[in-house]
């Protein structure tokens, strides 16, 4: 199936997407290693090394979210390429382009993103 949006609309999804990536790109490289290693001089007392190691622990989450992100950005980006942009994987039916606009890289429409909520609920809850 074939995107239901028109060439503008895609044109401009496409340099919101490539704006997100360079931003988190230049957000990424900001971020010096300095967040994540640690010298021995840095950690005196047993209360300091575990802050140290909590905001660690911090870093790599956030580094691991950004790294999520930037795969989501790059997979929209192949699929305004493909011509597959705006179409829900689990449905195939198009994503709602309000949704579209507020979160550029999402693969699925908000029924479906929904009805994965609640399967992942039950899961957990049993």
């Amino acid at each position: 199936m074939a995107s239901p949006y028109p060439a503008e609309f895609l044109k401009n999804q496409k340099e919101k997407l490539l704006h997100l990536k360079q931003e988190l790109l230049n957000a990424m490289r900001t971020k010096t290693n300095d967040d994540i290693h640690v010298s021995p001089d840095q950690t005196v007392e047993d209360g300091d090394q575990a802050q140290t190691y909590l905001n660690q622990n911090v870093s790599f989450g956030l580094r691991e979210r950004e790294i999520r992100r930037l795969r989501e950005i790059e997979a929209a980006l192949g699929r305004i390429d493909n011509g597959t942009y705006g179409i829900c994987e689990e449905t195939e039916e198009p994503i709602g382009k309000k949704r579209l606009e507020k979160m550029p890289w999402t693969r699925l429409s908000i029924e479906a993103a929904e009805a994965i909520e609640r399967e992942n609920a039950q899961v957990r809850w049993g």
